[in-house]
């Protein structure tokens, strides 16, 4: 298999609290036209043309996140807004500019947001109004989710690239869900899937603040389809996909690192299950001929027997693997295994500083403590985070490599 290595700097965020904002019923789709020209020019952000919303939208004293190209910088301005759909951002320097993204939250740079907070959240001309329903429980936007898009934003840049039906697992606020559908080539009609467990997701993605928009890359019409439910059953019903975008749980549990079987997570950002089937389902040749599978994993996943194997499989069955993004993130570790010392996510041995070989690819595994990041200088000097490497996986199958049954482990 072919592997591609693109490292730089940037984080994860896995900062979440509960939200009490008022209980609301979710409308119907809302579909927009993306409108580069209602972008306001604002300082470093002119750059950036911002879409416009429905026209009855409008926000006052609203954070504008905005993230560049290769994800690496983060900019936020406080006091943006949204008058009548279009977005407005101050003609003033960033309040905060963190020029190694770490993390969505950088607190020690003046910056943290909640899940139900507002906040308009921009790369590379999508974007969304996002603050999670009430009683949501899942994740909202992390730098995980900038990087997935990163990772899709090099595949589409791919020669011959093309897709006509795309889902993406786990959605949560549908951004990643959002991005492919602005940005995936292709002719004809392009059908989205975005679906999730959690009916607050759904609600949301069906809000003015997501915004679908109905004409992607090269104004090709975009279908949507939004559900509630089990991806692991809906893809057991349905996997004639061609593109299946995922950044699903990646924190492996204890039992899955040190024996290699499956066990009920103690949080909703535990365990490997729902990547282990996706790998899985690939394997066997349930998706569409040529299909890619996207998936956010890091050298945390990777500590799981299971996942060490199948990737090993992907490469003697004759799949390509490619690493679309390699990048060092930052990792509140009381988020594994209910607040203990989750030293059986840690790197050892060589694991510490080499790469390890997985099937076609190399990956370094496992977490380093605070202070001794891998890229070290001023990140060794945050004592508040550990450190993981993140990788976009792009899984794809030639037209030549028969599927076969997954070998247990």
């Amino acid at each position: 298999g072919n592997c591609c290595k693109l490292f730089g700097a940037s984080s994860a965020n896995a900062a979440d609290v509960e939200s009490d904002a008022p209980e609301s019923t979710a409308p119907s789709l809302v579909v927009v036209a993306a409108s580069p020209d209602a972008a306001v020019a604002c300082g470093h952000a002119s750059k950036y043309p911002f879409e416009q919303f429905a026209p009855s939208m409008n926000v006052r004293e609203l954070p504008i996140v905005l993230f560049n190209d290769d994800a690496s910088q983060q900019l936020v301005w406080y006091n943006g807004g949204i008058k009548a759909g279009i977005v407005h951002c101050p003609d003033d320097e960033p309040d905060v500019w963190s020029r190694d993204a770490v993390v969505m939250s950088p607190a020690y740079l003046g910056f943290a947001i909640e899940p139900y907070e507002q906040r308009y959240l921009y790369y590379k001309g999508v974007g969304i109004v996002f603050s999670r329903p009430h009683r949501g429980k899942f994740m909202q936007p992390s730098i995980d989710t900038m990087l997935v898009c990163y990772g899709l934003d090099q595949l589409f840049q791919s020669k011959g690239c093309s897709f006509g039906r795309a889902i993406d697992i786990g959605m949560g606020s549908g951004f990643i869900g959002k991005f492919a559908a602005a940005k995936a080539p292709g002719k004809g009609r392009l059908a989205i899937t975005l679906v999730d467990v959690d009916p607050a997701a759904e609600e949301y993605c069906r809000s003015d603040g997501f915004g679908a928009t109905i004409r992607g890359a090269g104004g090709r019409e975009v279908e949507w389809s939004c559900q509630t439910g089990d991806a692991s059953a809906l893809l057991q019903a349905d996997s004639d996909f061609d593109l299946l975008i995922s950044n699903p749980p990646y924190i492996p549990t204890r039992e899955e690192v040190e024996e290699g079987t499956s066990a009920a997570p103690s949080n909703f950002w535990e365990g490997c299950g729902l990547l282990v089937h996706m790998l899985e389902l690939m394997l066997e040749g349930r998706y569409r001929k040529g299909a890619h599978l996207v998936v956010m994993v890091t050298s945390l996943t990777l500590k799981a027997k299971r996942v060490q194997a199948l990737l090993a499989q992907v490469a003697s069955q004759g799949l390509q693997v490619r690493v679309l993004v390699e990048r060092e993130i930052a990792w509140k570790a009381w988020y594994a295994g209910s607040g203990r010392s989750p030293t059986y996510l840690l790197a050892h041995g060589t694991e510490n500083d080499e790469r390890q070989r997985l099937g076609s690819c190399e990956y370094f595994v496992g977490a380093m403590r605070p202070g001794d990041s891998r890229k070290g200088g001023d990140r060794d000097r945050r004592s508040d985070y550990h450190w993981h490497v993140a990788y976009v996986l792009d899984i794809s199958r030639p037209d030549s490599a028969p599927a076969r049954t997954t070998e247990p482990l």
